[in-house]
Parts: structure tokens; C-alpha cells; sequence
């Protein structure tokens, strides 16, 4: 990844998933918990509820979209230690899930100083990849806590 300036200290890493976890309401929402986050990094699960569910009975792909955003974002942020924005997100829907715990992970696979691409996986509780997601964060580059 080479330049880790500006990567979030593991204090700074326990209040940025407490942030996800308790305070953006999306989040709560639909009931993503983060598991892990370093600087790069981050996997985060929900469990699967009839809420979640389309009218296939199905998980909707928009669950799918907000988990991968949300691992994403927490990745980047992590990393540059700064506020960053989702500029592009393409998912895949590789599996159906209809219950159950999915995962994913995500990880930055490239960064110039104002754009982060990160790859993301969704696991079903049987460890079948069932969404696969890329995206593109841009970095701004104000100094600042990355949780404002």
C-alpha cells in the first residue's frame, strides 16, 4: 500500500467503529456491526432478518450495497485519516442468502492522495462468496477526524 501517513491509531480505530456501530443511523438501520477495522482494512457482518429481506424473500441488494459501502468506507478512512466521500460503487450478486449471517471484507487496493480504490467480499454463513463490490472513495484532504 506504501504511504500509511495519516493511519488511524488503534484508539482512533475503536472510536471509528464505535461511530459506525452506534451513531450513523443508516448503519443502525439495517443493523451492520463493524468486527474489525485496521488501517486498510475492515470486515463488518449483519445478520439477516426479514427486513432485509425483497419480495423473493431474498436478501435485497441494496443490504448487500450498504454493507460493502459501509466495510469500504471504513477501509479508507482508516487509512488516510481524513473525511472521505463514495464516488463509485459496482456490486455483483453472486448468491442468494434468506438467512443467516453475511460478512464482508474489504481492503484498499490502491490510493493516490485524493482517491482510494478498495475491494470488497461478502461471505454467507457456509463461507460462499455471495456479492463481490468495488469502489472509489475520494480523500479530502482537510485535516480533521474522519468521523465529523
Amino acid at each position: 500500500m506504501g504511504d500509511n501517513v495519516g493511519a488511524l491509531s488503534n484508539e482512533q480505530l475503536t472510536r471509528l467503529a464505535q461511530y459506525f456501530d452506534e451513531k450513523v443511523t443508516f448503519s443502525r438501520h439495517i443493523k451492520s456491526k463493524v468486527e474489525e477495522v485496521e488501517p486498510g482494512k475492515a470486515v463488518c457482518h449483519i445478520d439477516v432478518e426479514d427486513v432485509h429481506l425483497n419480495g423473493n424473500g431474498t436478501l435485497h441488494g441494496g443490504v448487500y450495497a450498504s454493507l460493502i459501502d459501509n466495510a469500504m468506507g471504513l477501509s479508507v478512512a482508516a487509512l488516510v485519516g481524513l473525511r472521505t466521500a463514495t464516488i463509485g460503487l459496482d456490486v455483483h450478486f453472486l448468491g442468494a442468502v434468506r438467512e443467516g449471517r453475511i460478512t464482508c471484507s474489504a481492503e484498499v487496493v490502491h490510493r493516490t492522495r485524493r482517491i482510494a480504490t478498495v475491494e470488497a467480499k461478502v461471505h454467507n454463513g457456509e463461507d460462499n462468496l455471495v456479492a463481490l463490490g468495488t469502489g472509489t472513495f475520494r480523500i479530502f484532504e482537510k485535516q480533521g477526524d474522519p468521523i465529523v
